[in-house]
């Protein structure tokens, strides 16, 4: 296993190290977190799981919560170490259909878990609009200026990464409808949605209630990115979650998220039949 490795690309080497050195910080903090914690509720004489005010006081999470929530990290932290490790062939439009339903089948005790929570947004609805609009023109703004600085080309020089992911080559290659449809509802509907869920929703939200919004941000959004398994866009996708937490705390609803996430995904696949 060493061995083969030692024989990988360079890139790939360094996604896997980000992607392992990710989930470990996730990990940490959790453990220190919650290790904190129990030792201030035995000291106070008060234990009680954490309240989050964006949902009116409601416990959230239970413990049932984090075991998933760390079980679902871990889970698919290993198959994008496989990603790295395996190298992956074009997906037939059956393969393509089955990787939709098990995401959903992963992905919705999460998605239901959040909508039975009770919604606290802040802000009206036409200012949480503007805040998106502005939170995806600070993406596209950042990117643009990683690309103005030479940032791909002098990553494409160092590492030899490729410079789409690899579900983006996989769309811009693939002649079969069947697997176009499939690959264009993951990415532009059913990725959006759940992602959010998961990463904004539970991750962040459960990091955030023992180590504070900063170290919660910075660790769940390096945890979004390197799963992709894209040494090109690990930095692009780490500025984009970030400015997704951002908006999340700023509209305290994550539907604004979703809409974000929704668009850039939508923008970028069109981009994609373009070339």
């Amino acid at each position: 296993m060493i061995q083969y490795f030692m024989q990988l690309e360079l890139y790939a080497k360094i996604n896997f190290g980000i992607l392992l050195g990710s989930l470990v910080l996730c990990l940490l903090l959790w453990l220190c977190g919650t290790t904190m914690k129990y030792i201030h509720s035995r000291v106070t004489g008060a234990l009680k799981l954490p309240r989050i005010s964006r949902f009116g006081g409601s416990c959230f999470p239970h413990l049932a919560d984090e075991i998933y929530t760390l079980l679902f990290i871990i889970f698919f932290a290993t198959c994008s170490l496989g990603d790295i490790l395996i190298k992956t062939t074009e997906m037939s439009a059956a393969e393509s259909w089955s990787a939709v339903f098990f995401m959903l089948f992963i992905y919705l005790p999460m998605g239901l878990r959040y909508m039975s929570l009770p919604i606290a947004q802040i802000g009206t609805t036409r200012q949480n609009l503007c805040k998106t609009l502005i939170a995806l023109l600070t993406i596209y703004f950042c990117i643009s200026v990683l690309t103005v600085a030479g940032y791909e080309q002098w990553l494409t020089e160092l590492t030899h990464t490729p410079a789409t992911q690899q579900v983006a080559d996989d769309i811009g290659n693939s002649e079969d409808p069947l697997t176009i449809a499939a690959l264009l509802i993951s990415a532009i509907v059913i990725a959006p949605v759940m992602e959010e869920f998961a990463f904004r929703g539970f991750l962040y939200n459960i990091l955030r209630g023992k180590v504070g919004k900063i170290a919660a941000m910075l660790a769940s959004s390096l945890f979004f990115a390197a799963i992709h398994v894209s040494l090109m866009q690990t930095l692009p996708l780490f500025i984009f979650a970030c400015v997704q937490c951002i908006l999340y705390e700023k509209t305290g609803s994550i539907r604004y998220s979703i809409l974000l996430h929704a668009t850039f995904n939508t923008i970028t696949t069109i981009v994609i039949f373009l070339k």
